[in-house]
């Protein structure tokens, strides 16, 4: 992953102890200061532990310089704010989720897309939803309603028909051939693939086995305008803000993007792919 909450730990960490030398204190010096034990300014420093508001603020004034206080706190909220546990939002079931992104996707004008392993969820089949959907209740051992989360997520594909938003899907090979459900439902989910290719506000691009992009990402993502990046972990979701983060992304987006087959040649994939599958 480009950019993790560790790396984010370890960006405060580094700015604190730089705080703390800019002050001519040693960490024995800073612990004593503030009635703390070494290690523990050692494990912040280090990324190894993350600080509280309060020992920030604390910090700050140890090295006399309350001033940097705000811009420090302003990345302690921002490294919080990137995790939102799936267990705390499962508490509001699957459909909680749907309706949460729902809501999240109407500010949005451009959605960039990329997954390596599976459909896209604006682009899936009922059928093909409620498979993937289960093994997320299985892997989060949640009995969430999940025919009522694949009701939600049919509506929230609505977006793709507004003509004040354009989304741009790019999806590899293995995505397309990786099998959700029976062989019904992966022609099924085919099929909705070839038809959404051809919406006038909808770029599908799909990188072939045989491709070799610049750099082939290993997770997927969802760039929403040049704003935010979202990746789903296994245990949480990732909100990316930080521009030169953003940045990052959207030139993954596009060494990735170099290597697929759009438009004409991507439904020529599609067909060949449900050939497979009818086979």
């Amino acid at each position: 992953m480009t950019y993790s909450i560790d790396r984010a730990r370890h960006d405060l960490g580094r700015r604190l102890r730089e705080l703390r030398n800019s002050a001519g204190l040693t960490g024995t010096q800073l612990a004593e200061r503030l009635a703390w034990s070494q290690p523990k300014v050692s494990k912040i420093e280090t990324g190894r532990q993350t600080p509280s508001v309060a020992e920030v603020t604390a910090w700050a004034q140890a090295c006399g310089n309350t001033g940097t206080a705000a811009d420090l706190i302003s990345r302690l909220n921002a490294l919080e704010s990137m995790w939102v546990e799936w267990k705390r939002q499962l508490h509001g079931g699957l459909d909680g989720i749907q309706s949460r992104l729902a809501s999240d996707e109407e500010r949005v004008r451009l959605f960039r897309v990329f997954e390596p392993m599976i459909i896209p969820g604006l682009l899936q089949t009922p059928g093909y939803a409620h498979a993937v959907l289960e093994s997320v209740n299985r892997k989060n051992g949640s009995a969430s309603s999940v025919g009522d989360a694949v009701e939600q997520r049919m509506r929230r594909q609505g977006v793709l028909y507004r003509r004040d938003k354009r989304f741009r899907f790019l999806v590899s090979e293995a995505a397309v051939c990786h099998r959700r459900g029976d062989r019904g439902v992966m022609m099924g989910q085919i099929d909705r693939l070839i038809t959404a290719s051809g919406l006038p506000n909808v770029s599908l691009g799909i990188i072939p086995f045989d491709a070799s992009p610049p750099y082939l990402p290993l997770h997927g993502f969802w760039i929403q305008d040049d704003a935010s990046v979202i990746i789903e972990t296994i245990s949480a979701e990732l909100t990316l803000t930080h521009q030169s983060e953003v940045e990052q992304y959207l030139h993954v987006f596009q060494m990735a993007s170099s290597g697929a087959r759009f438009n004409g040649e991507a439904r020529a994939t599609l067909k060949r792919a449900a050939e497979n599958v009818g086979g």
